[in-house]
C-alpha cells in the first residue's frame, strides 16, 4: 500500500511512525528521562505573581438559599486583562473557575452567578492564570466549601 502513495506522502508517514515509536520509547514520569526534563523546564520557564485572590462568597462554610449562587472575588497586586497572549506578566491574567472539580469558565470579571447547584455541598475553586490560560508558579489558587440550601 505504501508504494502506492506519493513519495511525498509516504516520508510523511514514515516520519510519523517514527515520532510515534520515538514517542512511546521515551517513556514518562518520574524516572529522569526526556518526558521529567521538559516538565521541569516548562514550570520553571512560568512567571510568579504577586497576586493574591481571594472568594467574598460564597464563605468557607455559608448556607446559600438560591441555586444560582453569586460569586464574588477580591483581586490585590494583580488585574484582570480581556486579552489572551502569551507576553505575559506576572500581574496581568483572567479568572478560571471551577465548580465541583469541573472547569466551569474562564472570565474576565470578579462578580458572576455560579452555574445551577442541586442542594447539598459544592466546592468553587477559583484561579488567576497569566493572560496565555496557564498557572503561574506557584499558582494563586483559592477555593471554598459552601452549601445550597434545599
Amino acid at each position: 500500500m505504501m508504494q502506492r502513495l506519493p513519495r511525498r506522502l509516504r516520508a510523511a508517514v514514515l516520519l510519523a511512525a517514527l515520532a510515534l515509536a520515538v514517542a512511546a520509547c521515551s517513556g514518562g514520569g518520574d524516572d529522569g528521562g526526556p518526558d521529567a526534563t521538559a516538565t521541569t523546564a516548562a514550570a520553571a520557564d512560568r512567571p510568579s505573581s504577586p497576586a493574591k485572590l481571594t472568594i467574598e462568597t460564597p464563605r468557607q462554610g455559608q448556607t446559600v438559599d438560591q441555586d444560582r449562587a453569586q460569586l464574588i472575588l477580591a483581586l490585590d497586586g494583580g488585574k484582570i486583562v480581556n486579552q489572551t497572549t502569551t507576553r505575559i506578566q506576572g500581574d496581568e491574567g483572567h479568572i478560571h473557575l471551577h465548580v465541583d472539580g469541573k472547569l466551569v469558565d474562564m472570565n474576565y470579571g470578579l462578580r458572576q452567578r455560579l452555574p445551577q447547584l442541586p442542594p447539598g455541598q459544592h466546592v468553587v475553586q477559583v484561579e488567576f492564570v497569566a493572560a496565555d490560560h496557564a498557572p503561574f508558579d506557584p499558582r494563586v489558587l483559592t477555593q471554598a466549601a459552601f452549601k445550597v440550601a434545599g
